[in-house]
């Protein structure tokens, strides 16, 4: 079918666009999808959303769309004041994940809220990279080599009392569904806030979901004087080991 792209005829066929999030989540919040194609024509426009991006401040100040307000999908609920008062006004939220989780969160709240024309950037900012769309920094990231750490070396330091500490950067309440004994908590969208809550004298290990998001959680760190690695893969790395070693001790 022929892409719309006339002012007009985008502002209807956004409006018609399928749901986004996962059927569950989509019933609740009503969000919408939008590619990067659409949003790009639609801010080259004149019917202009606000764009939320639903990452930590430190993740959205060293990477965003421009024109973008920072809210973290964590603290959508205490900061909804900071939308517009005109509650159909679009507002297009979006996240790091190409599943569109943190922003689906994000829109839920918006829509509880009364908001009637809430939307979730399809694919999130890895679609919108990959479609050669620009993004803009307000405060870079100093990037360095840092060797990540494999959950097999990770487990054998705990178990020998090594003094490295698991730095756990996932929401609390994903936390605390499981995480890695002796772990801490110390969710991605506070550490601009907490970070000197963290020894120094300690070597850190980064975790988060998928091995995304500690890679810049540990530039950020170690910018400040922090012996860091991020864990490869995240908690889904280290849960696959659990699960391939408790598979294969059912063999024995």
């Amino acid at each position: 079918m022929r892409r719309i792209f006339h002012r007009g005829r985008l502002w209807i066929a956004v409006l018609l666009l399928p749901l986004i999030c996962a059927p569950a989540e989509a019933a609740e919040t009503g969000a919408k999808k939008i590619s990067p194609q659409e949003l790009a024509q639609m801010l080259a426009g004149g019917k202009k959303p606000l764009l939320i991006n639903n990452m930590g401040l430190i993740e959205c100040l060293d990477h965003s769309i421009a024109g973008s307000i920072c809210i973290p999908s964590e603290e959508m609920e205490e900061r909804v004041g900071e939308l517009p008062s005109d509650k159909g006004r679009l507002v297009v939220f979006y996240c790091e994940s190409d599943i569109s989780q943190k922003s689906c969160e994000a829109s839920d709240v918006a829509v509880r809220h009364g908001y009637t024309a809430v939307y979730v950037l399809d694919g999130g900012m890895p679609a919108w990279k990959r479609a050669g769309y620009a993004t803009v920094a307000t405060e870079r990231i100093p990037r360095r080599a840092i060797a990540s750490v494999k959950p097999p070396a990770l487990r054998k330091m705990l178990a020998e009392k090594a003094a490295v500490l698991p730095v756990d950067i996932r929401s609390e309440h994903i936390f605390r569904k499981g995480h890695i004994e002796g772990a801490i908590n110390l969710p991605m969208h506070q550490l601009h806030r907490r970070w000197r809550e963290l020894p120094l004298d300690r070597p850190l290990v980064i975790v988060d979901s998928r091995g995304f998001r500690s890679p810049l959680a540990a530039n950020y760190l170690a910018s400040r004087g922090f012996d860091v690695r991020p864990l490869f893969g995240g908690m889904t790395s280290w849960e696959a080991m659990l699960e391939k070693e408790k598979k294969n001790a059912k063999r024995k």
